[in-house]
């Protein structure tokens, strides 16, 4: 019998015209909406560069969503389920993909707006449908007030946890104490903060030769700059219940940041500011979580890091995911791993922090 996981980063898919739907009158003709242009469709986000989504008449015979190319449970849940079956996947983080543009919208009202409406549509669709689904809330940061009261209404909603972009605004950097209203909410409600790669700012920083890889490899350095500031600036230590996870980085790079960030606290001692009671990388071990998916190179490492802060994830549906090759992947990456220590990696830390317990005999 397959033994169950739990994904640390799956992906839901927003119907096109949610926002089109849902935006209060007077804002609905400044919707993020999907228009067609010299025979494609191209999403349209105000203050964003229009991104190309694929031709019109994509996969509308195939039972995927018009003009995004995934499967159909991306926005089901209860075909969603049947994939998670299939693949021994027992729950999910859920995260946007076309919302994760949300955060940089410039005009507040229409930020608020757009993010509200996301979140409702995912506690109404995969929140309300099944405990397996832990939603992942959208909150931007530009107004930490309101931030907070977004945490508060979605904790009410059933949203197990909540997304900050990854790229602080330029105005406010994540060692700001304006956001400890934030992170008290957060940690109040028992909810785990997710910032997921790309978001915050344009992922996309070359165009020239070799701009695909680059970016890709440009795009997961935020991940350590992020866990950087908040271990080093105080957050995880005035905060110890708040968890923070780094979403769709890989966990190779983990190690070296410990390292690193230990290295200068203690050799350059005489410039560091706070004097936190321990070592940078105690406060990762103990509150920051990393997500992987394919890539050994974390687990490799786990005799420094911690088995703690690694979390499996399967990207579901997304195209370089593991479905629906879940367990073959795991057989892979873990081959030489104890089967204790895989447990907490793939199933046992995941479901402590989201609230992802499999019922008793539930199984593939």
């Amino acid at each position: 019998m397959t033994t169950l996981v739990n994904s640390a980063d799956s992906h839901v898919v927003e119907p096109l015209d949610l926002w089109v739907q849902r935006l209060p009158e007077h804002l609905r003709a400044r919707a993020p909406r999907i228009e067609e242009v010299d025979g494609r469709w191209v999403f349209v986000v105000e203050g964003m560069p229009p991104r190309r989504m694929g031709p019109p008449s994509a996969d509308a015979d195939k039972g995927k969503p018009k003009a995004t190319g995934f499967r159909a449970g991306a926005s089901d849940p209860d075909l969603r389920a049947e994939d998670l079956d299939e693949d021994g996947v027992w729950g999910e983080v859920l995260y946007p993909t076309i919302a994760l543009f949300g955060f940089v919208i410039p005009d507040p009202e229409l930020r608020w707006a757009t993010a509200r409406a996301y979140n409702d549509w995912l506690a109404e669709t995969f929140a309300a449908a099944s405990t397996r689904f832990a939603g992942a809330a959208l909150i931007p940061v530009q107004e930490p007030d309101e931030a907070v009261r977004e945490i508060e209404r979605v904790a009410r909603l059933g949203l197990r946890s909540v997304m900050l972009p990854m790229q602080a605004p330029p105005e406010g950097p994540y060692n700001s104490d304006r956001y400890d209203p934030v992170w008290a909410a957060a940690q109040a409600h028992g909810m785990p903060v997710s910032f997921h790669v790309g978001t915050g700012a344009n992922p996309v920083t070359e165009r020239g030769p070799g701009g695909a890889v680059i970016n890709y490899v440009e795009v997961g350095l935020g991940a350590q700059r992020t866990l950087a500031y908040l271990a080093t600036s105080g957050v995880l230590e005035r905060f110890p219940e708040l968890h923070v996870v780094m979403v769709e980085c890989g966990a190779g790079w983990l190690s070296w940041l410990l390292e690193r960030m230990d290295e200068a606290f203690e050799e350059h001692e005489q410039w560091v500011k706070p004097k936190l009671a321990e070592p940078p990388s105690f406060y990762v071990r103990r509150q920051g979580h990393v997500t992987f998916g394919n890539d050994a190179a974390g687990v490799v490492n786990r005799d420094f890091t911690g088995v703690e802060p690694l979390l499996w994830a399967s990207d579901y549906p997304h195209p370089e995911g593991t479905w629906p090759h879940t367990q073959e992947t795991l057989e892979r990456i873990f081959a030489t791993v104890d089967s204790a220590e895989r447990r907490r990696i793939t199933y046992e830390t995941t479901a402590r922090l989201y609230g992802l317990e499999a019922p008793v005999g539930a199984s593939a």
